[in-house]
């Protein structure tokens, strides 16, 4: 839980920015106007940048579908600009289950059908604590940001804090777990969900929309920064590279691909992210075979990928590397 003081300062700070965001609307710029940083991808397709996962909502007929939830003191906030973009949510989709894209769920789940991988389900029941957490950050990722979009976002992430005891863990978990296929049709949107084989977790999905050919990635994709590999919650580098190779296979030039977290791309973030790991790979092998040691490998400079973002998590992929080839000697 929060600490007072923590408390304290998230309700000083809300109430200065109710009364900062009048005085701030002339001068707001156009991003300023939400929260959230949205982009177009297409026409009726935008993503959401920032505060966990990327989040991509898919306009409709009659409303519209989401993918990816963010971190959970943003849920509110993520719902309000979202049915902004396309009217009434009338899906929502996890593309896995870590908190920073499910958070947010206890905003949708009461009302509106979440879909998510049947393994996933599990995880998020016993990850109450990170929800709990991610309250207690919220403080510092907001401190010093100012403007009214930021002051409505931070008094919905007090007001998830102050409810956080009435909270349980199915508030995060989609309603309906699926399998390794399936399709959902939602105000005239197709989208097709698949689970290949255990990649960044053992319940990773992407989200093909084939009439606007769109491609959401989730965690598959971290674009130009090293990825976070989960081996606790069933990750596997060479899984990984499969499940890349697959969802390059219903894409063409023109596809547009949203990573979960970096900038959406096309196809080529996609062979990169292949890339990645097979160079990664080949030389934690060779290491191996050098008789290196694990902390010698997380030591190592492969001499590739020094311009990619989230360095610190570099010695953890070769490590987790090391550890995925040492378990199938």
């Amino acid at each position: 839980m929060l600490s007072r003081r923590e408390f304290l300062v998230m309700a000083a700070a809300a109430g200065a920015g109710a009364g900062l965001g009048a005085r701030v609307a002339r001068a707001r710029t156009r991003r300023d106007e939400t929260f959230f940083e949205w982009k177009t991808l297409r026409e009726g397709v935008v993503v959401a940048l920032g505060y966990g996962g990327n989040a991509m909502v898919v306009k409709g007929k009659d409303g519209g579908l989401l993918v990816d939830c963010k971190n959970a003191p943003y849920g509110t906030t993520l719902r309000r600009e979202a049915e902004i973009q396309c009217g009434k949510l009338l899906a929502i989709i996890n593309t896995h289950h870590h908190a920073d894209h499910t958070g947010g769920n206890h905003a949708f789940t009461g009302d509106i059908p979440t879909y998510a991988h049947e393994k996933g389900t599990p995880r998020v029941l016993g990850q109450m604590n990170r929800y709990v957490s991610q309250a207690k950050e919220a403080p510092g990722q907001l401190e010093g940001k100012t403007g009214e979009a930021v002051a409505k976002a931070r008094i919905e992430a007090l007001a998830y804090y102050k409810h956080i005891e009435e909270r349980k863990a199915a508030d995060y978990a989609a309603r309906t777990g699926v399998g390794d296929s399936h399709s959902l049709e939602v105000a005239g949107v197709k989208m097709a969900l698949r689970h290949f084989v255990p990649g960044h977790t053992d319940n990773d999905m992407m989200g093909h929309l084939p009439d606007l050919n769109v491609v959401h990635a989730g965690d598959l994709l971290f674009h130009r920064m090293h990825p976070f590999v989960d081996a606790n919650g069933g990750g596997d580098t060479a899984g990984w590279v499969t499940s890349v190779r697959k969802i390059i296979e219903v894409c063409d030039a023109k596809t547009i691909v949203v990573p979960g977290h970096g900038e959406p791309t096309d196809v080529s973030g996609l062979r990169g992210q292949v890339e990645y790991f097979v160079k990664m790979r080949d030389a934690v092998a060779k290491a191996v075979k050098d008789g290196k040691s694990r902390q010698e490998v997380g030591e190592m400079d492969p001499g590739v990928y020094a311009d990619y973002g989230a360095a610190n998590r570099r010695a953890m992929v070769m490590q987790a590397i090391f550890d995925e080839m040492a378990a199938k000697k």
